[in-house]
């Protein structure tokens, strides 16, 4: 059981190089053509991510966030999970949050996209620090 836990963990982290590779910025025609969708008001934009990433976890109440500011930004396409590029309002910091038993997980790493008032693409760090997109 060991073993196997051992090589699932190095087959993972062998394959992180292959997984960012094949993640890619906007093209010069895609960034001309942007759109972050509407203005965001700090508090809802923070509110919109907290709310998306704590649902994550058994206990939502008891949720703890850090958390940097919202800000206009993309996400890169990730191909192999047939995701394109998304541009929106980015708020990304770290959560803490409670297991199955009830106790803290650690603060791990979040990242959000929010564009018109709606959660588009998220993702919350394992204990690997992997963070896997889930979205469009």
């Amino acid at each position: 059981m060991k073993f196997s836990r051992v090589i699932l963990k190095w087959s993972m982290f062998a394959s992180l190089p292959f997984l960012a590779a094949c993640a890619f910025g906007p093209t010069q025609e895609q960034s001309s053509r942007a759109n972050y969708g509407r203005d965001i008001p700090a508090a809802e934009c923070i509110s919109l991510a907290e709310r998306v990433v704590a649902d994550t976890f058994k206990d939502p109440g008891s949720t703890q966030f850090r958390h940097s500011p919202c800000f206009k930004g993309y996400w890169k396409s990730i191909p192999t999970l047939n995701m394109g590029v998304e541009f929106g309002w980015i708020q990304q910091g770290e959560v803490n949050g409670k297991n199955p038993d009830g106790g803290y997980v650690g603060f791990r790493s979040y990242k959000v996209l929010i564009k018109d008032g709606a959660v588009i693409r998220y993702c919350i760090s394992d204990k690997d620090r992997i963070c896997t997109p889930t979205g469009r």
